[in-house]
């Protein structure tokens, strides 16, 4: 198992579990982002951040031992490929979200569900803009839902850990999948 532990100017109390997609994804949504900065005219949630599927953070003195339940339950895990294709819409009250579509969501949410345990309503994606006006959402929408997005894939092997370090999420360690 690769590990890659960071020096952090205080002990590690937050941590961020996700799935990363490769580098040839991840720039795919950083010009997606880009183009969403170009069409509103201004910034907008989440818009540096880079390309992932969010699974669950963590909060706590227990970091440790939270990174030990998540790899006893990765290790029994299967590697499998994850699609994606073209992006929809979640909508929050007056916000809008428009995110990057997974085709084979049941793999990530049995992930999801081995390691948060509860019965939320959990849709796998990747952002794309997040928190968007009604107003900068018609601006940029139309230009998105023509896009098409799709033979697109990647192999999901492993669970990527972030740690809160101030101000900023940087790389802890991967958990890799046991199968």
């Amino acid at each position: 198992m690769r590990t890659a532990v960071i020096k952090t100017q205080n002990p590690v109390q937050e941590l961020f579990f996700m799935i990363a997609p490769p580098r040839h994804i991840a720039s795919d949504v950083a010009v997606l982002k880009d183009d969403v900065h170009y069409l509103i005219g201004h910034d907008f949630d989440d818009r540096l951040s880079k390309a992932h599927i969010s699974l669950f953070k963590y909060t706590g003195k227990h970091t440790e031992d939270m990174l030990e339940f998540v790899e006893e339950k990765a290790a029994s895990f299967e590697a499998f490929n994850v699609f994606l294709k073209d992006f929809n819409v979640f909508y929050n009250g007056s916000k809008r979200t428009i995110y990057m579509d997974i085709v084979n969501k049941y793999p990530i949410r049995e992930i999801f569900e081995n390691l948060v345990k509860e019965d939320r309503d959990f849709t796998p994606s990747i952002t794309i803009a997040k928190n968007l006006s009604s107003e900068d959402f018609l601006k940029c929408w139309p230009y998105l839902k023509e896009l098409n997005y799709s033979n697109q894939h990647f192999l999901c092997d492993r669970i990527t850990v972030l740690a809160r370090n101030g101000k900023k999420w940087v790389h802890y360690k991967d958990i890799c999948f046991g199968k």
